[in-house]
């Protein structure tokens, strides 16, 4: 027998062999499957002359499978489980409750909003896959209109091709040394940090960032002018650990618990948003974004 004349083999005559072996009784098999007995007798026998072999033995006693028609049935309940499977996996990915989204995070999202924003989201959507990796906000412009990330969670003002939405804020906070004179306090004011050395990131790796602390210290009447430089958060602390200066990070930062870094409120007190992006053609990357984006919380 060819592999043509197999192809040929309907799933309906796979369902009706399963049905009669389990019924073991053509009646009973035809009413599991809705139809008349005649019908279900007439495809027993196409799949047999298909084949080429015999399923059934029919007599007085009733019916029984022959050792080749186990083997057959056999076969076909797994044809007709993978078939099963491709049909829920077809309906997931298509309903967006399954496959996988590229997702990409600035640096500082990782201490606390992602895993709180994103854990309600795995709730929801639980056989969605979410590959997560840090990209700071200008790349993350590209990577979405280009299709490498499907979701992005940057630092506003965002792109104009891009629709975004503000799903966390959170208060600055100023990192300081622990032997510093300001870290006997637990707030401090702006215009306090006139005469320190500010250890910051270079504004083209996070202008949203930037510009919001840069716009904290204008309205003192300050200009915002880093000492030294580093290309993350997280290095940024590690340099007043080292009491080689003072920096301004998310609230979030504190969860880091570096040795020797004290934090203080900054006042007046500064928000810093997160909001997470998606390209404003992004209708034709399937369902799995939308859902994304519903399973989000919102911001209160």
């Amino acid at each position: 027998m060819s592999q043509s004349t197999l192809r040929g083999v309907e799933l309906r005559l796979l369902e009706a062999a399963v049905a009669v072996a389990d019924e073991l009784h053509f009646g009973r098999a035809a009413e599991r499957l809705g139809i008349a007995q005649p019908p279900l007798s007439q495809r027993i026998q196409r799949l047999e002359r298909v084949l080429g072999i015999r399923l059934f033995d029919r007599d007085r006693q009733g019916v029984g499978l022959t050792t080749q028609g186990t083997a057959v049935v056999d076969a076909a309940r797994r044809v007709l489980a993978e078939v099963d499977r491709l049909t829920t996996l077809a309906d997931g990915l298509r309903t967006g409750v399954r496959g996988t989204l590229a997702v990409g995070a600035v640096g500082s999202a990782f201490y606390q909003a992602l895993p709180e924003l994103l854990g309600p989201v795995r709730q929801a959507l639980p056989e969605l896959e979410l590959r997560v990796t840090e990209v700071e906000s200008p790349e993350q412009v590209d990577a979405l209109l280009s299709g490498e990330l499907d979701v992005g969670f940057l630092r506003p003002p965002a792109d104009r091709r891009l629709r975004v939405r503000t799903v966390w804020r959170e208060p600055l906070v100023v990192a300081v040394p622990a032997d510093h004179p300001l870290a006997r306090r637990t707030s401090v004011d702006v215009t306090a940090l006139a005469d320190e050395s500010i250890v910051f990131f270079p504004r083209h790796l996070g202008p949203g960032f930037w510009d919001q602390v840069g716009e904290a210290f204008r309205a003192e009447g300050l200009e915002l002018s880093p000492v030294a430089e580093a290309d993350h958060a997280t290095t940024m602390l590690g340099l007043v650990s080292l009491a080689m200066g003072i920096t301004i990070v998310p609230a979030s930062a504190r969860v880091l618990h570096l040795t020797g870094v004290r934090y203080l409120v900054l006042l007046p007190t500064r928000h810093l948003d997160l909001a997470v992006a998606v390209p404003r053609d992004a209708h034709g990357r399937g369902a799995a974004v939308d859902r994304f984006l519903d399973a989000l919380p919102r911001v209160p």
